[in-house]
């Protein structure tokens, strides 16, 4: 749990730690950083960012949070249901070019399934947001006569969200892999079976 009571230059501290291990993660990726890289980077000791988080787990998650926020302000308009299936492509196109930010968030929602893990329910509510985000979309391209209406649009936002978890995971591991193609490929497919 974040801090309370921090100051300004507390919270400005905050960000450029999240700011730094996002970095490490996009030079030497997920594996190779570690509080004692971060701690490095910034000329302090590794307790020293442990001052502004509880743990390496929130830190972490922070991070996770920090790289959602940014993958929305670089999609660059509003999100809404008439945008939402393409800008959720070009997301995951965004978090392809860091792969480390991709295996963080893998590991640590891999890990989050325990009901006691400190990232448990930020990972519930970030489903539930996408599955909600992605279900509006589906239902709004629906009454479009884009994406046929029989089909059920939780059902298949459910689907997306696992085709795209999956696709990364593939592409982490053979880099040939065009996961927001293969995506793309799919929502396409929604779109042509009307």
């Amino acid at each position: 749990m974040a801090r309370l009571g921090l100051s300004t230059k507390g919270h400005a501290r905050r960000e450029q730690i999240i700011q730094t291990a996002i970095q490490g993660l996009a030079a030497d990726g997920y594996r190779n950083t570690s509080l004692r890289g971060i701690a490095r980077a910034l000329e302090v000791e590794p307790a020293h960012i442990l001052y502004y988080f509880d743990s390496r787990e929130e830190l972490l998650q922070k991070v996770i949070e920090r790289w959602d926020e940014s993958a929305l302000a670089h999609f660059g308009q509003a999100l809404v249901p008439e945008n939402a299936l393409d800008a959720f492509v070009l997301t995951i196109r965004h978090n392809l070019r860091i792969p480390g930010i991709v295996h963080l968030y893998l590991t640590v929602a891999a890990e989050a399934v325990h009901p006691d893990h400190s990232a448990h329910a930020y990972f519930v509510e970030r489903f539930r947001g996408v599955r909600t985000m992605l279900g509006d979309a589906i239902r709004h391209e629906q009454r479009q006569g884009v994406i046929p209406k029989h089909l059920d649009a939780d059902l298949e936002a459910r689907k997306l969200i696992a085709l795209a978890d999956g696709l990364q995971l593939q592409a982490l591991i053979d880099p040939t892999i065009d996961a927001p193609g293969d995506l793309q490929a799919a929502v396409v497919a929604l779109r042509a079976a009307a």
